[in-house]
């Protein structure tokens, strides 16, 4: 279920005003009146105060006209969708609301079926509005925790070269895509298994499970913003058969499954 939005109106004329509030079907569009103002520079103050999501506005109002109201709530950090009422039919004012984001222009006498339509599609503008800066807030989670990740591409400081690392490295970044184990990089680099943990566990501060596992993730990442390839696929191409072990794992790393990643960050 939608959140419930504020509405503020912003009519000079009584009846008309009173006549919004009682009649529309607020409820129905999850939409609550929480004030009324008879004049412009009142409503401004109001709007200020009480931040509402939807501002229902007379263009010509005592003190300040609407128009000039939204022009000066321009610079508000969460300025509201403004939908302007006029008994004028000049294409100036509709031109000037346009101008000013406003997202209705509805004619006196108000027909309460076109004021409904357009706080539908208001209402449905601030939820998409909504969704994507929930979408934009998980990326930048997600790009945060990636930048914690190691840089697994880039070349290993001089100081690990004399290791077995950098060539164990070498091949993850190689053969990542198959099944690969400590002991069989080992037995080919001539140590032991447990030595070769150990320079995973001392140069790069991971062990050889968690290494490979970081550099599978951060490739499964990228393949799948391209969304050409399906999760499944993608699950190969990084070297899980298993489908749902490779959703665990993702899961784990990124706080939500491949295919919400896969969506843009939606959380369903």
């Amino acid at each position: 279920m939608n959140s419930i939005l504020k509405v503020l109106v912003v009519e000079d004329e009584d009846v008309l005003r009173k006549g919004i509030i009682v009649t529309t079907q607020w409820e129905k569009l999850h939409l609550r009146v929480i004030g009324e103002s008879d004049n412009g520079s009142d409503g401004e103050v109001m709007v200020r105060k009480l931040n509402p999501d939807i501002v229902i506005a007379d263009i010509a109002m005592p003190g300040k006209d609407g128009l000039q109201m939204i022009k000066d709530l321009s610079s508000m950090k969460n300025t509201p969708e403004f939908i302007i009422i006029s008994g004028h039919p000049e294409f100036s004012y509709a031109q000037k609301a346009v101008e000013y984001g406003v997202k209705g222009y509805i004619l006196k006498p108000v027909n309460p079926e076109e004021l409904y339509s357009v706080l539908a599609r208001t209402v449905e503008s601030i939820e998409q509005k909504k969704n994507e800066q929930s979408i934009e807030k998980k990326l930048e989670t997600l790009e945060g925790r990636m930048q914690k990740v190691p840089i697994l591409t880039d070349p290993l400081p001089s100081d690990y070269r004399e290791s077995y690392v950098q060539d164990a490295v070498s091949i993850i970044e190689k053969h990542y895509s198959e099944h690969l184990k400590a002991s069989d990089i080992a037995q080919y680099l001539g140590i032991s298994e447990r030595g070769l943990i150990e320079h995973f566990k001392t140069y790069l501060g991971y062990t050889f499970l968690e290494y490979l596992t970081t550099y599978r993730m951060n490739k499964a990442s990228f393949l799948l913003k391209e969304k050409t390839l399906t999760v499944y696929q993608v699950a190969e191409k990084v070297g899980y058969k298993d489908y749902r072990y490779f959703c665990k794992i993702f899961k784990t790393h990124f706080a939500m499954t491949p295919l919400e990643y896969k969506k843009g960050g939606m959380s369903t």
